[in-house]
């Protein structure tokens, strides 16, 4: 298997981790969490990004330390590494790279690109929460003088990229026989499910998110909505 494939394995796993990853934590009085909806992308931000990342992070290494001991010698290594992985090894198969592979890399560090963008473009206002922040302001520059929400469109992009690279039919996941080890299954199908509720969250606190901004700066919003007309696909929605 070509050594390749290790950086653009690592490349989605850092574009994962810096989209999940909160660059800014709000106070608990600059919190809005008055739905139902709010509740749980907040359970999401305290427990569902660190395990989100945990399980990336270990799906890549594990696609990585398996592509290292195809090319080392496994009787080199300390015994305790090769009572480890020795075991696993046979069940668990070489996958080259695919156009699916490279397609969902693409999207995944394209939209970790993207959220980076947005949180550099917001500065200290962005958060993962709702908040109504202290001198708060109104951004319209970068990625928001292209749709109102590129953030959640990253969210989004992020979503069917990592769908493409894991979940297609000649992916690593799906093709080197990963899933019938023990409990990972179960793991793997907790994760999409924890992800596609955030998601949806997400994309449902859209509406929220706009009644907060526009009762805060009024005119000054709407002008921005006028001229800014799409939330999260140009030309589309």
């Amino acid at each position: 298997m070509s050594l390749l494939k290790i950086p653009l394995i690592l490349s989605s796993a850092v574009a994962v981790h810096v989209a999940l990853t909160p660059p800014h934590a709000p106070s608990k009085s600059e919190v809005v969490h008055d739905t139902f909806n709010e509740w749980v992308i907040i359970q999401h931000v305290r427990y569902g990004l660190p395990i989100s990342k945990i399980v990336y992070w270990g799906i890549s290494l594990a696609e990585i330390a398996l592509i290292m001991s195809r090319m080392t010698d496994l009787k080199t290594l300390p015994s305790v590494v090769q009572s480890t992985i020795g075991p696993f090894l046979p069940r668990i198969q070489d996958v080259p790279i695919t156009r699916p592979f490279i397609l969902g890399t693409a999207l995944v560090a394209s939209a970790g690109y993207l959220r980076w963008s947005c949180f550099r473009t917001l500065g200290h206002f962005f958060t993962f929460e709702l908040t109504a922040r202290k001198g708060h302001q109104l951004v319209t520059s970068g990625p928001y003088s292209i749709v109102r929400h590129p953030s959640y469109a990253a969210a989004i992009l992020q979503y069917i990229g990592v769908a493409v690279l894991h979940g297609s039919a000649t992916s690593w996941v799906r093709q080197s026989g990963v899933l019938d080890l023990p409990g990972v299954k179960l793991v793997l199908l907790a994760w999409l499910l924890e992800r596609t509720i955030t998601v949806t969250s997400l994309v449902r606190r859209i509406n929220q998110e706009e009644e907060v901004v526009k009762s805060m700066f009024g005119d000054e919003w709407q002008r921005w909505a006028n001229a800014v007309r799409y939330r999260i696909i140009p030309g589309i929605y």
